[in-house]
């Protein structure tokens, strides 16, 4: 697959090397709400896709972020548990994915070409409500895209999932997110995808 890669933000080499950096922010109204997107590897280019569905369908800002490695990020936290867990009365050491999302508002959907056990790694430092989406299960599909359409985890199924996370939150009202289930044509009754 070949396609163009989005420009290195100034300032984001530390970020890239940690595991994750904001790769831009789409603006929606003023009362709009924001949720915050994560895409590792070549699903960013859906997650991208999602937010501007998200703005020009529902009037949801988004913020998106690259994550260069969950695992980096997953080992992160970890070492920050195990260091404030070693010096209980030091000032506690903060993950960087806490550090970037704590003043950040909104649930976070991350998604990824994976199972979604690759983005959970990071579930344990993320105090917002968390939505992972991945590929689970044995793929069937003889595109990337058929792929991610089986597997539920392409922009449609990513905006369902941050409408869904923002009714649960009482942001939305519930009946926005058989709008976009509508919206998208998703079979709704079709078999799970993990054991079909």
């Amino acid at each position: 697959e070949n396609y163009s890669q989005p420009e290195m933000p100034k300032g984001a080499e530390e970020g890239i090397r940690k595991g994750m950096y904001l790769l831009k922010q789409i603006e929606a109204s003023k009362k709009s709400p924001r949720v915050q997107l994560m895409g590792s590897g070549t699903i960013l280019r859906e997650v991208i896709a999602a937010a501007d569905l998200l703005k020009n369908d529902f009037d949801i800002a988004s913020d998106i972020w690259s994550a260069t490695s969950f695992t980096e990020l997953g080992r992160d936290g970890m070492a920050c548990e195990r260091w404030n867990r070693m010096h209980p009365e030091a000032a506690p050491r903060l993950p960087h994915v806490a550090q970037c999302l704590e003043k950040r508002s909104g649930p976070v959907i991350a998604a990824s070409d994976y199972m979604r056990a690759f983005p959970e790694q990071i579930r344990a430092h993320i105090s917002q409500r968390f939505v992972t989406l991945g590929t689970d299960g044995f793929g069937r599909s003889d595109t990337r895209a058929n792929l991610r359409e089986f597997f539920e985890v392409n922009r449609h199924h990513i905006v369902i999932a941050v409408l869904k996370a923002l009714a649960d939150e009482g942001t939305i009202d519930k009946k926005k997110v058989s709008e976009a289930i509508k919206k998208y044509a998703v079979n709704v009754e079709k078999a799970v995808p993990w054991v079909a």
